[in-house]
């Protein structure tokens, strides 16, 4: 499977091996600040967690899909679905997985309204849970996860890869499901 993202180890040592203590690992940090709490995971299975964590909302499920770096002329914009199953959700998830995670063109938000929940899967490999994250940890942990007492983070510099090979597939999932676009925002670049 090709790489999603490069890193450049001789740019910054430090902070390069700080990123490989967890790199091979399925870890999550909880991250509290005043007025948010998210968890943050890392893993290089992320859409078979994806599917684990957002089996534990509730439907209907919403997905927006960020397309942020087109190779194929298609319009760089957020596209929102309507609303999805269970099981139009997972399917959507598996069908795409390689191109999910292995090109750095997009980012991936599964919603729940009924939850007030959110799983954000970014180009940089990270997944964010915002929602009730007590239950999050628990499920994180059953999956065989371990909690990292620093933040994760990734060195910098570093690089997103857009693969010729998915071209098919950033054409094939704008076409799967009807979506509702409006124009990208400031931090998703």
């Amino acid at each position: 499977m090709p790489n999603k993202l490069v890193f450049f180890s001789d740019e910054n040592k430090v902070d390069y091996e700080r990123f490989e203590r967890f790199a091979n690992k399925n870890v999550y940090n909880v991250y509290t600040q005043d007025d948010h709490s998210r968890i943050v995971v890392w893993t290089n299975k992320a859409v078979h967690a994806l599917i684990d964590l957002f089996m534990e909302m509730k439907e209907p499920y919403f997905i927006l899909y960020i397309l942020s770096v087109s190779r194929c002329d298609q319009e760089t914009a957020r596209y929102q679905s309507m609303e999805l199953s269970t099981s139009d959700t997972e399917e959507l998830l598996y069908e795409f997985a390689d191109y999910l995670e292995s090109d750095g063109r997009h980012d991936i938000w599964i919603h729940s309204p009924k939850d007030n929940a959110t799983i954000v899967y970014d180009k940089d490999n990270l997944i964010y849970i915002y929602g009730n994250l007590e239950a999050y940890e628990k499920k994180l942990l059953v999956m065989g996860y371990t909690r990292y007492n620093e933040p994760l983070f990734l060195p910098s510099p570093h690089a997103h890869c857009y693969h010729a090979e998915y071209d098919e597939k950033e054409i094939e999932i704008l076409k799967r499901i009807h979506w509702y676009k409006t124009p990208l925002q400031q931090h998703d670049y």
